[in-house]
């Protein structure tokens, strides 16, 4: 009696592609991972008090993640003054947002820490995207110099439409995320046009 042991041509074949699936597998996991981390980052407030020349102005960065993140990696904030379509240079960030913490980017340090009693978290001096005067066009930008998230809409001067904040302030409504476009509808807007709750003090 002759026992015979049959080989079957697809095993090789088919271990192949189970590698292949696995290892693409493994690469769309650390991709995902990659971008959420980014995208968890996002722009809470952005200000422009009526009394900006003795108060300041400043941008603050949250991150609802559960992770730290080192700004330093490649993090930074690119203005759009009025009309404009080209933007200014983009400002590098510097330090570490804790997770579920803020980060404050503002225009004076000793003007902040005068009128909040607490220091910013960096301060980039005037001219660039912490020193809007309402009708500029703000992002953020991820390690890879593209935008996580977006205030405003580039080449348009916000003077009269729904990102203006001069004189006022833009807040982030509660529930929203980081956006690479501009949506009017996550945003609260005070501005001296007579947006949201009219022109603000610090």
């Amino acid at each position: 009696m002759y026992n015979f042991k049959l080989n079957n041509p697809f095993t090789n074949q088919t271990n192949q592609i189970m590698k292949k699936l696995l290892s693409l597998l493994v690469m769309s996991f650390s991709l995902l991972l990659f971008t959420n981390v980014e995208a968890q980052l996002m722009i809470t407030e952005l200000t422009d008090p009526q009394n900006s020349s003795d108060a300041g102005r400043y941008v603050e960065i949250f991150n609802p993640g559960t992770e730290d993140i080192d700004l330093s990696t490649g993090y930074a904030l690119q203005r759009w003054t009025n009309g404009n379509t080209d933007p200014q240079s983009a400002v590098s960030l510097t330090g570490t947002i804790t997770a579920g913490g803020f980060y404050v980017v503002c225009n004076d340090a000793n003007e902040f820490l005068a009128t909040y009693g607490m220091d910013a978290s960096q301060d980039i001096g005037t001219g660039g995207p912490a020193d809007s005067n309402g009708d500029d066009n703000i992002a953020l930008l991820g390690p890879d110099g593209s935008i996580i998230d977006m205030f405003g809409v580039a080449g348009e001067d916000g003077s009269g439409t729904g990102h203006e904040f001069e004189d006022g302030r833009a807040e982030r409504v509660c529930g929203t995320s980081a956006s690479s476009t501009w949506i009017e509808a996550d945003w609260n807007i005070d501005n001296d046009s007579g947006g949201g709750d009219g022109n603000q003090y610090a």
